[in-house]
């Protein structure tokens, strides 16, 4: 879901918007377009951040932390750690969207340095925004701090495992396996293995008698069904127009 948002939301829905620029193709690597451009180019970014933002708000306002909960959190997180990674990924590297938005600026190293500083920034803000969040459900007693290390370790692996594979089966070049499938799922990600230790301290062990998180089969099977597609259709991709 966070990759199709960057993608349909973000991408898409700023080229539907751009006269001149038509969608080619979907696929989880990307959305291809007729043209190049700064607008359609950053959108991608700029949803998963509204995203992150407006789910992040809804997690604050549930009066209990259940399955549910886990899922928009950890949906939340995921889209605000690509939005701001995104920035630091374009200007370590200079592709991607972000080089596209500051192509043929001056002095360029200036720009790249700078869209540097900012992602590091927006990084660890929303690594700390998203701890901090997940820390107040443990010390009201609503989640139980043993599980939090596993529910965050397991969605970072399943989750960039999931993308790479989504990659692997892309027809438009196989460098994209990394510079889309892992770059993405264990690279921009990779803020969910600080925040069980930012919890930790912050929250000091969870209140007595606060639950775990029970097995649900029908999430678990929701969550086959999408990797299926994923993987399956949207890995080849769709085509949009000739």
């Amino acid at each position: 879901m966070c990759d199709m948002i960057h993608e349909v939301l973000g991408h898409g829905v700023a080229c539907a918007l751009t006269p001149g620029v038509r969608a080619l193709s979907l696929s989880t690597v990307a959305l291809q377009t007729s043209t190049e451009s700064r607008f359609v180019a950053s959108a991608g970014s700029i949803a998963n951040l509204a995203v992150g933002a407006v789910l992040l708000a809804v997690v604050d306002r549930m009066p209990r932390f259940g399955l549910t909960g886990y899922f928009l959190w950890l949906l939340a997180t995921l889209n605000l750690l690509n939005g701001t990674g995104y920035l630091l990924f374009s200007s370590i590297l200079n592709i991607g969207d972000w080089a596209v938005v500051i192509q043929g600026a001056r002095p360029h190293w200036v720009w790249r340095t700078v869209m540097g500083l900012v992602g590091i920034a927006a990084y660890a803000r929303s690594v700390h925004l998203s701890a901090n969040m997940l820390g107040g459900f443990v010390r009201s007693g609503h989640l139980a701090m043993a599980n939090v290390r596993r529910l965050v370790i397991l969605a970072y692996l399943s989750g960039g495992l999931l993308l790479v594979a989504g990659a692997a089966r892309n027809s438009i070049s196989q460098s994209l396996v990394l510079t889309s499938g892992v770059s993405s799922g264990f690279g921009a990600m990779m803020g969910l293995l600080f925040i069980p230790g930012i919890v930790e301290g912050a929250a000091g062990g969870s209140a007595p008698g606060a639950p775990g998180m029970r097995f649900s089969l029908r999430w678990a099977l929701a969550g086959i069904l999408v990797a299926v597609f994923f993987i399956g259709v949207l890995g080849p991709g769709i085509r949009l127009a000739r």
